[in-house]
């Protein structure tokens, strides 16, 4: 997804390629990010020599995560790609500002308020769900696990318990 992720010249794709790829897939967002967030740099700067690849490399690189191009380069990254970066990702070292972080930590919290308020009003029935967290970047959701069927949960309450379990 980032440069940071791409092979060195030895392993196939090198940086300057990333860029060039990235700026070809992508370049209107890259265009309107340099004037948004690096006032006088120009695209066209590149290809008059006031710009390197490297240099180009590095800001877009370092742009923030709610830009268009860094936006565009998530939704452009395959599924199996999401899902390899994924693999023991820590959100609060993410794409994400730390305001994005703390904001979706306090909806979570709020969604959890809102689901215990439900539980305790609820009376008889179907208890509500609780809900998802919200989705952070390059972390897929949770998929849900299996539920235990109601004999399978009394043989091994029956196990923990020390009895021997009844049935087949």
């Amino acid at each position: 997804m980032g440069a940071r992720g791409c092979r060195g010249e030895r392993g196939g794709t090198g940086k300057v390629q990333w860029t060039a790829r990235v700026l070809e897939d992508h370049a209107e967002a890259v265009e309107a990010d340099l004037h948004r967030y690096y006032p006088g740099t120009d695209l066209l700067d590149l290809y008059r020599g006031r710009l390197s690849w490297r240099q180009l490399r590095v800001l877009i690189e370092h742009l923030p995560p709610e830009s268009a191009t860094m936006t565009a380069l998530r939704n452009a990254a395959p599924a199996a790609d999401l899902n390899e970066q994924a693999e023991g990702a820590d959100p609060s070292k993410g794409r994400w500002s730390q305001t994005d972080l703390l904001l979706a930590q306090a909806i979570d919290a709020l969604h959890r308020l809102t689901h215990y308020y439900a539980l305790v009003n609820t009376s008889g029935g179907k208890k509500p769900k609780a809900p998802p967290p919200v989705p952070r970047p390059g972390i897929p959701a949770t998929p849900s696990r299996p539920r235990i069927s109601d004999a399978a949960a009394e043989t091994l309450f029956q196990i923990i318990n020390g009895a021997a379990p009844s049935g087949p």
